[in-house]
């Protein structure tokens, strides 16, 4: 599964919950704000995953505060030249 994520670029929905209740199928999700950044997942993952050299964008992404720990870490690595082996979690290689 991890490698299908990564290859299609498709990570799921995120979402805030503003208030807690129930959704049914015929109820709207609305947009109310965008991160002041305009980091948007599927432009973090194409950097994550596919555009991996391009260091202009990763420095753009690591000013988000938001940013997950584990991704800080892998652009912080990237951007002093160090690469993640990703075989293992993509294939079960060692």
């Amino acid at each position: 599964m991890p490698l299908k994520v990564q290859t299609s670029g498709y990570s799921g929905f995120y979402f805030r919950v503003l208030k807690e209740g129930k959704v049914a199928l015929t109820d709207r999700l609305e947009q109310i704000s965008a991160h002041p950044k305009s980091i948007t997942v599927a432009f973090a993952n194409r950097i994550m995953h596919v555009d991996k050299n391009n260091w202009e964008e990763m420095q753009r992404i690591l000013e988000v505060k938001e940013l997950s720990v584990n991704w800080r870490q892998t652009f912080a690595k990237r951007l002093l030249g160090h690469e993640t082996d990703t075989r293992e979690r993509l294939h079960g290689i060692d």
